[in-house]
């Protein structure tokens, strides 16, 4: 029972992380629509594993661009476990992946296309192995910057440098229940308020509803400190120098153990959602979104110094343009096509899409979906006015997000696997932050 409820937890983590200099080039702006001249070009993109919306990609790129192929390279095999499912990444699958990707990229063979989602983007870019993109933007008169959600792509970037496009993203959020906020004449004011706060207003609701309620249902310490990290790892990584060995961190590892030791919070894995007083919600669907109980209200989630920027976000597929690439123009003019109106609208896209008006549609058709009576809402459903409100209060959350979730996929496992001794009575809090600062120090300086 116990190796199962740490399997839940490194799943549920791991599904978190999955939840973190280029070449000069002319200032001049001109049409790239058309490839390079010199013949048929073959453009590789490494992945981890691919899917039916890069698939589906390709194929409408390839009919459109005849002397272009675009070859998907996965790194990881996706075993058929029956009815249509694929077996869960695992952590050693993650580690392999980027030690492969890394290695080829470092020495000069690697894909010209790059899946960033798990590589340590920060230390690719100090070793100057992508391009940024901002240089194609700048050089590309026929790319619209204006059509896509500016603060994300703003959020995405590396110092001044935009290394990877993100093409969708899902905002972080806290939901909370209005009835019972209500009945504990309780108000939450979510641009300044901190997770000791949190906890408080936790601990108050279950005295409320019953001993049976949790803050959160089915999160796992080591679930809470990685997002703790993700959350603060700018301040937990700072120019490639590690931090962990500070009051900061040694305050999160304390705050994350107090709620599981007072019963705020629950290492065990329930069906009985109903009981969570509270729901860390990724929101990444309009469909998601629209269809939520009337009851349900998003906040900002809270902070460790009750210091709010905006919401945060992550994003689900960023592709980045290796700087040693032969075939830079037509990656680049495939990461444009993957921004386009037609491929941003696709079902098959994860997230919520970064084109605008794109995104701005799909609401809308859930919106007609529910009028019309074909989405299956709950018994609580929301109505039209508070669909309206929950459109404009998206969008308002998009415009002012401020914080990628991004992190080094390393040194969250690290992190983690140390944490856990902590967490059970094994270690104290200063020689567990000691124990971390080492171990990352020497990774950071590889």
């Amino acid at each position: 029972m116990m190796k199962k409820k740490y399997a839940i937890a490194w799943l549920g983590a791991l599904t978190l992380m999955t939840a973190c200099s280029g070449k000069q080039m002319s200032t001049a702006p001109e049409d790239l629509g058309e490839p390079s001249p010199g013949g048929p070009k073959n453009v590789v993109i490494a992945v981890q594993r691919s899917d039916r919306f890069l698939e589906m990609a390709v194929e409408k790129f390839e009919a459109l661009h005849p002397d272009i192929h675009i070859e998907i390279k996965p790194y990881m095999a996706v075993p058929d476990t029956g009815g249509n499912m694929m077996a869960a990444v695992t952590q050693a699958d993650i580690e392999k992946y980027v030690q492969t990707v890394t290695t080829e990229v470092i020495s000069g063979k690697g894909a010209d296309l790059i899946a960033m989602n798990s590589l340590p983007q920060s230390k690719f870019v100090e070793k100057k192995l992508l391009a940024n993109m901002n240089d194609w933007i700048a050089k590309d008169a026929s790319f619209d910057r204006s059509k896509y959600y500016e603060h994300i792509l703003q959020a995405s970037r590396n110092g001044d440098g935009l290394y990877s496009m993100p093409f969708s993203f899902a905002l972080e959020m806290m939901q909370g229940n209005t009835d019972q906020l209500k009945k504990a004449n309780l108000t939450i004011e979510d641009t300044a308020w901190t997770w000791e706060q949190f906890k408080e207003i936790a601990g108050q609701l279950k005295r409320q509803e019953g001993p049976d309620y949790v803050g959160i249902i089915n999160l796992f310490p080591n679930q809470l400190i990685a997002d703790f990290i993700c959350s603060n790892y700018s301040k937990l990584v700072q120019q490639g120098r590690a931090q962990f060995d500070s009051e900061l961190f040694r305050g999160m590892m304390r705050q994350v153990k107090a709620m599981y030791d007072e019963g705020i919070l629950r290492a065990e894995f329930s069906y009985d959602y109903s009981k969570s007083l509270f729901k860390m919600s990724s929101l990444a669907n309009a469909e998601q979104i629209l269809t939520m109980p009337s009851n349900a209200q998003l906040f900002l989630k809270p902070t460790v110094e009750g210091q709010s920027q905006g919401a945060s976000f992550y994003t689900y597929f960023n592709l980045a343009i290796n700087s040693k690439s032969k075939v830079q123009q037509e990656a680049w003019m495939f990461i444009k096509f993957l921004l386009s109106d037609e491929i941003q609208a696709s079902p098959e896209l994860s997230g919520l899409p970064i084109n605008k008006a794109t995104a701005l549609q799909k609401f809308d058709q859930v919106k007609q979906n529910i009028e019309n009576g074909k989405l299956q809402l709950p018994k609580d459903k929301p109505d039209a006015h508070m669909t309206e409100e929950r459109i404009r209060t998206v969008q308002k959350l998009i415009e002012g997000v401020s914080t990628k979730q991004y992190i080094d996929t390393k040194v969250l496992m690290m992190a983690m696997a140390e944490f856990e001794s902590y967490m059970s009575g094994q270690k104290s809090a200063e020689e567990v932050s000691r124990l971390i600062q080492n171990k990352v120090t020497t990774y950071l300086n590889e």
